[in-house]
């Protein structure tokens, strides 16, 4: 809450697999995601590698530097997976 994606990195994805992975983040206050937990409630599989890329998406992404947020903040990235 509070806070704009700066980079929202698109997966990088190479199978027809397809379902939503919704992804827990720790963003820091410069704006560095440095955790990130795939598959948490919300989610629609729970495929590995529909995990894998999602949870690799998530730690590349960034959002805006705040000095006046807490230490840490929570939120999600939802990810939808689709056969092209």
């Amino acid at each position: 809450e509070g806070r704009n994606a700066v980079s929202l990195p698109t997966p990088d994805i190479d199978s027809q697999k397809q379902g939503t992975v919704k992804v827990q983040i720790k963003v820091d206050r410069e704006g560095n995601v440095v955790e990130a937990t795939p598959g948490v409630k919300g989610s629609t599989t729970l495929d590995n590698y529909l995990l894998s890329v999602a949870r690799k998406a998530a730690l590349q992404s960034r959002f805006d530097s705040n000095p006046d947020a807490p230490y840490y903040q929570i939120g999600t990235i939802t990810y939808i997976f689709r056969v092209k």
